[in-house]
């Protein structure tokens, strides 16, 4: 029998609501569906570990080729399955939980479909042919899935390639060192270190192709994420940990001396360019050559069931989602020892590590 938490589950209620519908809807950074605005499916082609299954439309009857094999589907029975999926889904009240839906993973199989969560070396979930309205040309596009049904997505996972070095202004005493380790709170070992007259600076980005790919946003952008990485291990307010409130404090301080009389939303534009390329297929560990992945952009399952795309071609829809729906979290200190002083050719460093969720 399948398991899955409410986020795996929401793969194939996905598939289940977009070919009931056959349509894309585009949405606005709050959540808002854009009125009027959407685009016809033509065919969605849903990926299994070793073979493809494509569904295609023959007037309210939905044409499912998979594994050499070929069904003809009702529309209205995905109609009916996708509000199955989504009233189980509902009515678990962990978001962690695993769980299984037999009427739905019957259905499944029945068409040869036997994974409900997508591969994981690929950005993108699933592969969406689409009829553009305004040029009346077709698209196969990939897409990343997002649901807000289950616990809230990760847009950047912590790894040891998303390290970044500091180094101590001076060094500490062992007493000092035992003390600032006693402390839980990341906000409080700062608060220390601040009470004791060190700085904590920038040395570098622990991978060097983690490196390579922020400077292809911004020659300066390892720096200034590194700035955006101590303002949330420094802040103790939990509600201020977001993307935005940080890139405005880094974008106060100017510390990198852009020229805000002339355009004074440069930082908010760097690190939007960041999230940008970053949800559409840029890794910490592999070198970046835009090779999108998830080139249509983004699609967001809302709590009430609607499925909201945020489609590369709306790109200010699409950053501004990013920009206002994510925040920085801490990973596990215990497998990445951050904040931890250790000591190396005579000065004291510290490792803090890089972790982007989603909002909601």
């Amino acid at each position: 029998m399948i398991t899955g938490n409410k986020g795996e589950w929401s793969e194939p209620y996905l598939l289940l609501k977009l070919l009931a519908e056959q349509k894309l809807f585009i949405g606005k950074e709050n959540f808002e569906k854009v009125e009027d605005i959407f685009y016809p499916i033509i065919k969605i082609i849903h990926h299994e570990k070793s073979y493809n299954s494509e569904f295609s439309f023959d007037g309210d009857i939905v044409v499912v080729k998979s594994k050499e094999q070929s069904f003809r589907i009702p529309v209205r029975k995905f109609l009916e399955l996708s509000k199955v999926c989504l009233n189980h889904i509902n009515e678990v009240k962990s978001r962690n939980g695993s769980f299984s839906i037999p009427e739905i993973e019957y259905f499944l199989n029945s068409i040869n479909i036997t994974s409900i969560k997508s591969k994981a070396t690929n950005k993108s979930d699933i592969t969406i042919q689409i009829e553009d309205p305004n040029t009346i040309f077709s698209q196969i596009l990939g897409f990343s899935i997002k649901s807000q049904l289950g616990k809230s997505s990760t847009l950047l996972n912590a790894s040891k390639q998303t390290d970044f070095t500091y180094q101590l202004s001076q060094n500490i005493s062992d007493k000092q060192i035992q003390r600032l380790n006693s402390l839980k709170k990341f906000s409080d070992k700062f608060q220390l270190l601040n009470d004791l007259g060190i700085e904590v600076k920038f040395e570098k980005v622990d991978s060097p192709v983690f490196n390579l790919n922020l400077q292809t946003i911004d020659y300066n952008f390892p720096k200034i994420l590194s700035e955006i990485v101590l303002l949330y291990y420094k802040n103790n307010n939990s509600k201020k940990n977001t993307v935005r409130n940080f890139t405005k404090i880094i974008s106060n301080n100017n510390e990198f001396g852009y020229d805000l009389t002339l355009n004074s939303e440069i930082y908010e534009m760097i690190v939007k360019r960041f999230l940008v390329e970053y949800a559409l297929g840029m890794r910490a560990g592999e070198v970046w050559k835009r090779d999108y992945q998830a080139n249509g952009g983004y699609l967001v399952i809302r709590e009430d069931g609607e499925i909201l795309c945020y489609h590369f071609y709306f790109i200010k829809n699409f950053e501004n989602y990013l920009f206002e729906n994510t925040k920085l979290e801490t990973p596990s200190s215990k497998r990445y020892k951050m904040a931890e002083i250790y000591e190396e050719n005579g000065v004291q460093k510290l490792k803090l590590n890089l972790q982007i969720r989603f909002i909601k």
